[in-house]
C-alpha cells in the first residue's frame, strides 16, 4: 500500500456498551476492551479513537461477547464501533494528532471496496456494492448504516417464512461529499476462537480482517470514526 496523505485529527467521544452515553468522558469502557482482549489478537485496535466528548454524538457499537459460553458457540465474530460528529468541535484536537493515511477516497466512488457488517452472514438486506473485493482497494463501512441526521433514505422490511414478525432495516442518506480516509486495514483471521464461518467468496482474501479510519463532511460539519472487524 502506498501512502497517500497524512491526516491529522483528534476527536471528543465516548463509548459505553451497546450505546453511546453523553453523560461521560469515557470513550471506550473497559466491557469493549476486554472483550477485544479475549476475542482478539491484534493490539491497538482503538489506538486511533480520541478521549473525551464536547457535543452530542451519534453512531453504533456492537462488540464480541466476552463471556466464555458466547466464545464456544462462536456467537458475533463481528465488530464495529462508528461515532459521528461535529467537525467544527474537534478542529483544535484535529491539529495536535498524525496520522498516516493509507487509502483515501470519496465514499461515492464506483469501485469502493465497502464492507456491509450484519450481511456477511446474511441476506435480508442484501446491497449489489457491498462486500465485493476490487483490487488494490482497502475496506471501508457501509456508512447508509449509521445515521448521520441527514434523514431517512428508507426502511426495507422483509418477511421471512414461519417468523411472526418482518425484519426492518433503516437506510440513511450519507453525506455526498463524505471523504473516507483508512488509517490502518489488514486481511486475515485474527480471532483467537475457529468458528470457520462461511463468507462470500467475493471477499476474495479479505473473508476476514478489520479495517480502522475516519470520514469526513465539510459540506455537513460531520466527521466520523470507525472501526470495522470480521
Amino acid at each position: 500500500m502506498n501512502r497517500i496523505i497524512i491526516v491529522v485529527i483528534s476527536l471528543a467521544l465516548m463509548i459505553l456498551t451497546g450505546c453511546i452515553n453523553h453523560q461521560t468522558n469515557q470513550i471506550i469502557d473497559g466491557n469493549i476492551t476486554n472483550s477485544f482482549k479475549k476475542n482478539y489478537k491484534v493490539v491497538g485496535l482503538f489506538d486511533h479513537f480520541p478521549i473525551s466528548i464536547k457535543s452530542k454524538v451519534s453512531g453504533k457499537i456492537s462488540f464480541p461477547p466476552s463471556n466464555i459460553l458466547a466464545e464456544l458457540k462462536c456467537d458475533n465474530r463481528e465488530a464495529e464501533i462508528v461515532i459521528i460528529g461535529k467537525k467544527n468541535d474537534y478542529l483544535e484536537e484535529m491539529k495536535k494528532a498524525n496520522y498516516q493515511v493509507y487509502n483515501a477516497t470519496n465514499y461515492f466512488d464506483t469501485v469502493n471496496f465497502i464492507i456491509d457488517i450484519p450481511e456477511l452472514k446474511r441476506t435480508l438486506f442484501p446491497v449489489k456494492k457491498c462486500n465485493k473485493y476490487f483490487i488494490g482497494k482497502l475496506p471501508l463501512p457501509y456508512f447508509e448504516n449509521y445515521d448521520f441526521g441527514l434523514g431517512e433514505k428508507e426502511i426495507l422490511e422483509k418477511q421471512i417464512n414461519g417468523e411472526s414478525h418482518p425484519h426492518y432495516h433503516t437506510v440513511y442518506n450519507v453525506p455526498e461529499d463524505l471523504k473516507v480516509y483508512v488509517i490502518e486495514a489488514r486481511a486475515g483471521d485474527f480471532w483467537k476462537f475457529d468458528c470457520k464461518e462461511n463468507r462470500t467468496e467475493s471477499l476474495g482474501k479479505w473473508k476476514h480482517g478489520y479495517s480502522k479510519g475516519i470520514a469526513i463532511s465539510d459540506k455537513y460539519n460531520k466527521v466520523v470514526f470507525w472501526l470495522i472487524v470480521w
